[in-house]
């Protein structure tokens, strides 16, 4: 997966983009047709935010997260997009045919 990350405002330490890599490599095994995502860090007066953009085959998941501290904007975005993912893979898997038994 193509992974990029972008700060604004503010520098961001290569622990911490190591660290949203493998995240979002780990993303892999709750929706395996993820193609790239974009990771946008903004830090205003107080406030973290955190913004995952994923590209999936066919579609785009979006999440975004403010707190006071950046773990915690990053953690509640990554479950936002896990709970997107989830229910991305379980409409693709509840798709099937209901097949009709004779009586």
């Amino acid at each position: 997966m193509n992974i990029q990350i972008t700060s604004r405002h503010s520098k961001v330490s290569q622990d911490t983009q190591a660290y949203l890599k493998n995240e979002l490599n780990s993303l892999d095994k709750y929706y395996d047709k993820i193609t790239s995502g974009h990771v946008i860090i903004d830090s205003e007066n107080i406030l973290k935010i955190v913004e995952i953009v994923l590209n999936i085959q066919g579609s785009t998941i979006n999440a975004k997260a403010k707190s006071e501290n950046f773990g915690k904007s990053v953690d509640m975005a990554l479950n936002k997009v896990i709970r997107q993912l989830k229910k991305t893979n379980e409409k693709i898997k509840g798709h099937k045919k209901v097949r009709e038994v004779p009586a």
